[in-house]
């Protein structure tokens, strides 16, 4: 049985998960259950030392939460932890989930010993580059709120900023890898663009239980459609105030339409971020602001009950690497209208399976979203074909044997 040993921002538990890196938890469960491999975790949490925390068989380090070095490293003393990991444990490969966190760093600096796999989530420097969404000069100032004076860090000028710091050593932890595997051709593009000289494999995402599990959407007539999207932060280039705008024309057809927002953009008994102040005020100045509902961080089972209570599902992103919650919403059949960016065209065909608008473009969006609230046979046709590729795409016994095969391909059989 080979030994695996990952390092994740997946924190596994019994608790559950509603934040982002939920369908490494679904890979890790597929994995283990086919016997073939022994899996190991580390990650990052709110503990102030090393702390050995297991998820049933599988063996959990959490380390505490800290800043990284110019060069893009954690501390002499978090490096010795991994080198003793390694020693300890003695894997015949490192898995490493993105670049988002040092992990990426450790195999670049050629920390271990064991071969070492790269798997890329998002893409800092590409996300850098359209971080703010569409917004003016204007606006991004008034973005600026109270935890922005107090933490100028937080603010979103500084916050491009960062991940455009960030970015030069995602560059280098890419060039100095030699296997790294990919979700999408877009981040294919990218990874081969800055190291042509990677193995690089394709992978696949397994999604929840629940999502598999679901009784596939339904139309409903309804004078009170419903908006569903999410965002996992309050993040510009998730695009929320492109979908505000474009909520102002849709309510002037249909006055009594909702939209429901999953996600942690509201913090609760915490200061706001400016650009959720600021996206609480364009939706007054719009005059959508009693017909937006946040609903705060949801697990699966919530997310699939607002799946089927939603006419439509909007994701505004000008950027994604993936999208989870596009794979999500089609395997369940909701008509979708989807932001023509990143690697989200790669999931669907327009008008088939899915409506596509050009990126911040929130008439067009509006266009679309009215087209699915006022076409009941479109409506029908893009839920059975979306779910049809969901189906397909996200079929857990072929990405668990895909991802085995590249665990046996590197590791050698």
């Amino acid at each position: 049985m080979k030994k695996i040993l990952w390092l994740s921002n997946c924190l596994l538990s019994n608790t559950g998960m509603s934040a982002t890196g939920t369908w490494l938890f679904a890979m890790m469960e597929a994995l283990l259950k086919t016997g073939q491999v022994k899996l190991y975790n580390v990650t990052q949490g709110g503990v102030k030392t090393f702390t050995r925390q297991d998820w049933g068989d599988v063996q959990q380090w959490i380390i505490p939460r800290q800043k990284i070095n110019s060069k893009g490293l954690p501390a002499l003393e978090t490096i010795s932890f991994f080198k003793k990991i390694e020693e300890e444990i003695n894997p015949d490969l490192i898995h490493t989930w993105g670049t988002e966190s040092f992990w990426g760093m450790l195999g670049a600096k050629k920390v271990f010993n064991a071969p070492v796999l790269l798997d890329m989530q998002g893409i800092l420097y590409a996300y850098a580059k359209v971080f703010f969404g569409g917004l003016t000069t204007k606006e991004l100032l008034q973005t600026t709120g109270l935890k922005e004076l107090l933490l100028p860090v937080r603010h979103l000028y500084f916050r491009k900023k960062e991940f455009e710091r960030r970015g030069i050593h995602e560059k280098f932890v890419i060039h100095n890898t030699s296997f790294i595997s990919v979700q999408s051709a877009w981040v294919e593009a990218h990874i081969l663009s800055e190291n042509p000289g990677c193995r690089l494999f394709h992978t696949g995402i397994i999604l929840r239980k629940e999502f598999y599990n679901a009784i596939p959407w339904q139309h409903t007539e309804t004078k009170s459609p419903v908006i569903f999207t999410s965002s996992s932060g309050s993040t510009s280039y998730k695009g929320l105030h492109i979908l505000f705008r474009a909520l102002a024309v849709i309510k002037q057809k249909f006055p009594s339409v909702k939209l429901k927002i999953a996600g942690t953009i509201i913090q609760q008994k915490k200061i706001q971020d400016g650009y959720t102040i600021w996206l609480i005020k364009l939706a007054k100045k719009l005059g959508v602001y009693e017909s937006v509902e946040w609903l705060g961080p949801l697990n699966a089972a919530q997310i699939v009950q607002q799946f089927q209570e939603a006419s439509v599902v909007v994701i505004p992103s000008v950027v994604e690497t993936y999208c989870l919650a596009l794979a999500e919403a089609m395997i369940v059949g909701v008509p979708s209208v989807v932001s023509y960016s990143g690697a989200m065209p790669e999931l669907g065909k327009h008008n088939e399976s899915v409506l596509y608008f050009p990126t911040g473009d929130f008439m067009s969006c509006a266009w679309q979203v009215e087209k699915i609230l006022t076409d009941k046979a479109l409506c029908e046709k893009l839920s059975v074909a979306a779910r049809a590729t969901g189906i397909k795409r996200n079929n857990p016994d072929e990405i668990v044997n895909n991802q085995l095969g590249i665990y046996n391909e590197i590791i050698g059989k």
